[in-house]
């Protein structure tokens, strides 16, 4: 048995390293009595394993590992707390990263190329009036393959996955477009409804990245695809009421927009705001 002045000198060394955690913002008072609870389990069991309080302490710190990687596994079980934004994203130095600032460039920069992209097939003379059946095939091929492009920056995947990703994009394509679909035929129907799903797998695969084998990326994914549903509607919403505001503006002053909103600002917008829900569910699962 440990004479009091080694229980009085361990108590102090918990004290201190109590107050140590505790001056950390990172870290709530709740987390640091498990935390605290867990040590005094490994000095325990290291006392009856015959150490001393002060060796069983120093042992039992090291066991748990370094602060901020224990802070960090803290941050990923305890996920709707706040200080997950100041441990998570304050990651090792020396391990790659990105900033808050070049992903919302990013994320605006790929959702100006997918309005882009629905526009383009317009500089061939290919109207949305005249082949309705050309867009409602390739509508997932205009707007995918940028979202899966801002997944691939943002995950850092690797060439392989990337050109997996690229060449069931472009087999998507080549049986959009090549394929001797009849007008209004039920395959036309058929290949419009499913090829948005296959390609949406694609885009889950950039999502989860390395964690696709595994059920929680897959989870993730599926989370992020309802998140992602709410937040559209929302900004479709919010699109919708500032498109008739704008009408009515342009009405009063005596300009016609109508043909401006019809075929640019509504497809285009629709298109961008696909990047920039994924965006913004990002961004709200790092706070």
């Amino acid at each position: 048995m440990s004479n009091p002045g080694n229980t009085v000198s361990l108590e102090e060394q918990i004290d201190h390293w109590r107050s140590y955690l505790l001056r950390r913002q990172a870290i709530h008072s709740v987390d640091v009595a498990e935390l605290e609870d867990h040590l005094r389990e490994q000095i325990a069991g290291l006392i009856d394993a015959g150490l001393t309080p002060d060796e069983a302490f120093l042992v039992a710190v090291k066991r748990m590992g370094a602060l901020d990687a224990l802070s960090r596994e803290f941050a990923r079980e305890h996920s709707d707390r706040l200080w997950k934004q100041l441990v998570t994203l304050q990651s090792d130095p020396k391990e790659p990263g990105v900033g808050v600032g070049s992903d919302a460039f990013v994320a605006f920069a790929l959702a100006v190329a997918a309005g882009v992209l629905i526009k383009l097939p317009e500089f061939f003379g290919m109207h949305l009036q005249e082949v309705e059946g050309f867009y409602a095939r390739n509508l997932s091929l205009f707007v995918l393959p940028p979202l899966t492009g801002y997944f691939i920056w943002k995950r850092r995947l690797g060439a392989t996955m990337c050109l997996w990703l690229a060449a069931a994009f472009a087999a998507a394509g080549v049986f959009a477009n090549i394929f001797p679909f009849g007008q209004h035929s039920y395959t036309e129907v058929l290949s419009a409804l499913h090829l948005p799903i296959a390609l949406w797998v694609a885009v889950g695969i950039a999502y989860a990245g390395r964690r696709w084998n595994e059920v929680a990326g897959r989870m993730d994914f599926i989370r992020f695809s309802g998140e992602l549903f709410i937040y559209y509607v929302l900004i479709a919403l919010g699109g919708g009421v500032f498109t008739a505001f704008l009408m009515m503006l342009f009405k009063a002053i005596g300009i016609d927009a109508e043909w401006f909103i019809q075929s640019w600002l509504i497809p285009c917008g629709a298109a961008g705001a696909v990047v920039v829900a994924s965006w913004l569910v990002e961004a709200k699962q790092s706070v």
